[in-house]
């Protein structure tokens, strides 16, 4: 199904500057991909300003109201981020400790009581537990509550020991919002908006279905029936695992979020703590990273909420996706070039991590081009 030209919301506030790949970007977004969906909304950061901050498109099928920046997004998947940054929080704050055993705090019973107290909060972020990858991922589809489910992790089988291999999670990973409660005496939820949502300035950022809803600037979802997006009603399932994919935030919240990723707000964020979070902990494949082969893409990792990859000349691109009914989201970014990609969108969409790379692709173009050649006529000039 094809849609009119993109709506584009207004952000005259905004000081723009002619930075090419930007500008390419949000090119490619507008004539390759909003003919294509619903709606979207695309934030990007260069020499670490807000270049770009937009949406696009309308917030459900058969209305008019356009997506704009402050418009509401289930983030799904990249809600990882958020729960491993409160986390290295809580460890700045000696709360907690990265080795920190589950069992230490929150009961736990899984099926080889050997690994039991090798599970650590390290561990449940990077997705080395060593259980089967996606461990009841089922129940909490099928709508069963979380704690019902945690119950059940002692018949869940090890593929390997604690921290010895890559093994992607969404329950198991949610645990960090228990151990969280524990160790600070708030829900993981106050915490996270005490100590991050808030000094950050994050205005709509939430969690859960209910602030999802009652929010009428929100993005509803959009699945593809007989050829043609439909809008449905956001499933209750994933917010039942907070840690894992119960936030959600604006596009304006999520450029906000990235500067803070990319060190701009060390009184919130101290620099030791990105370090921490954005270093690889573990390797995984194209096909656990759910990325297609790119000549240029290479050292994929997973970090503490994080994924972690080099692309081109450049090292430790920070990304995560998400994904769940109706909805797909991106986040990416350098700290060492003070870039930033984010792309929100209200559908089940397959474009979404082409915008990805199609940006990665025209940075690189770009600092070939224009920053490569300046920073060694730079150095020929440089006194020795």
């Amino acid at each position: 199904m094809l849609f009119p030209p993109a709506v584009v919301a207004a952000d005259d506030d905004l000081a723009h500057r002619p930075v090419d790949f930007v500008q390419a970007t949000e090119q490619y977004v507008v004539e390759e991909v909003m003919p294509h969906i619903p709606g979207a909304a695309l934030a990007i950061i260069a020499d670490g300003q807000i270049e770009l901050l937009r949406g696009y498109g309308v917030r459900e099928v058969g209305g008019n109201e356009p997506i704009n920046r402050d418009t509401l997004f289930r983030l799904a998947s990249v809600s990882k981020t958020i729960a491993g940054t409160a986390a290295g929080v809580a460890v700045n704050d000696r709360a907690l400790q990265w080795q920190t055993p589950v069992s230490q705090f929150v009961p736990l019973d899984v099926k080889n009581p050997d690994y039991r107290d090798k599970i650590t909060l390290q561990s449940l972020l990077s997705h080395t537990t060593g259980l089967m990858p996606q461990a009841y991922t089922n129940l909490i589809e099928a709508n069963v509550p979380y704690q019902k489910v945690i119950g059940r992790l002692d018949e869940v089988a090890f593929i390997c020991p604690p921290s010895t291999c890559y093994s992607y999670q969404n329950v198991a990973f949610s645990l960090v919002g228990d151990l969280l409660m524990a160790a600070t005496g708030e829900r993981y939820e106050d915490f996270t908006r005490r100590r991050l949502f808030q000094p950050l300035g994050m205005k709509t950022a939430s969690f859960g279905w209910q602030a999802f809803t009652d929010n009428p600037n929100r993005a509803t979802p959009h699945i593809k029936r007989r050829g043609r997006w439909t809008p449905v009603e956001p499933d209750r399932n994933y917010y039942n695992v907070a840690p894992a994919a119960g936030a959600n935030a604006s596009i304006a919240d999520m450029a906000l979020w990235v500067r803070a990723q990319l060190g701009q707000r060390p009184d919130v964020l101290p620099h030791e703590v990105l370090d921490q979070l954005h270093s690889p902990r573990v390797a995984t494949s194209y096909r656990q990273a759910h990325y297609r082969a790119h000549p240029e893409l290479r050292n994929i990792h997973y970090g503490l909420g994080w994924r972690v990859f080099d692309f081109g000349e450049h090292r430790q691109f920070v990304h995560h996706g998400g994904w769940v009914q109706g909805t797909r989201t991106e986040v990416l970014f350098n700290r060492e070039l003070q870039l930033g990609l984010v792309f929100l969108s209200n559908s089940e969409n397959r474009y979404a991590r082409e915008v990805v790379y199609r940006f990665l692709e025209l940075f690189t173009d770009y600092y070939r081009q224009v920053e490569a050649p300046i920073l060694l006529q730079q150095a020929r000039q440089a006194p020795p």
